[in-house]
């Protein structure tokens, strides 16, 4: 039975990969808990503990751990040793900046359709040559998702007012994934508690930033 791994867990567990991915060391390498922690701000003995909690018994003593297979257990926890495909919801320009995040590469991440329904939108393409993304009109999401019934994941960025009901709609058409970026706090119903949804938006972050800035002046 698979270890089930808080989320505050996952988030180290993420930063340490991140900086795998920002130092770009050679994979026949080691790297040392020391180092995670200059890089992530995680303490070294957090690190350690983490990796022995995990199973991650791939460290030498003064060397640290092999940068290769450090990676493929990351990558195991992180559920990202495999391609995840993911849609969005919004083809404004939060929605295709997101369809061309670069790092999406590293993280196994695909992003395979837009969905609007801005007439100048559908039926055009983003991307670069030969990673195009098809805009397409959101009537079609249910015949979409039909036909590729592996895609679980969706990123939203439709304006406020709609977002509830698109949400609501996605769950319909068996999306199980949400990230939402819309200025709202979404709800998942009662009955469909196996979604998981994460709402992440941009302008809430700023206010706890403002805060923490100024409210002691």
């Amino acid at each position: 039975m698979k270890k089930k791994i808080s989320l505050r867990v996952i988030r180290r567990i993420s930063f340490y990969y991140e900086a795998l991915l920002k130092l770009n060391l050679p994979e026949n390498t080691y790297i040392s808990s020391r180092k995670l922690e200059e890089v992530t701000g995680v303490s070294c003995n957090q690190v350690r503990q983490d990796f022995f909690y995990l199973g991650i018994s791939i460290g030498k003593q003064k060397k640290g751990y092999l940068v290769k297979k450090l990676f493929k257990e990351l990558k195991k926890i992180l559920s990202i040793d495999h391609s995840s495909k993911v849609i969005i919801i919004g083809a404004g320009r939060i929605g295709q900046a997101l369809s061309n995040y670069k790092l999406f590469k590293d993280r196994n991440i695909m992003v395979t359709a837009l969905f609007d329904i801005k007439k100048e939108l559908v039926g055009t393409e983003i991307g670069k040559p030969g990673q195009k993304k098809p805009i397409l009109h959101i009537d079609g999401l249910e015949t979409y998702l039909m036909e590729n019934p592996d895609i679980k994941i969706a990123l939203l960025t439709v304006p406020e007012e709609a977002a509830q009901e698109t949400l609501d709609k996605l769950i319909g058409h068996g999306i199980r994934g949400v990230v939402n970026f819309a200025p709202k706090i979404l709800k998942v119903p009662k009955e469909t508690r196996e979604i998981q949804l994460i709402n992440d938006c941009i302008g809430t972050s700023l206010y706890k930033i403002v805060y923490q800035l100024y409210s002691k002046k």
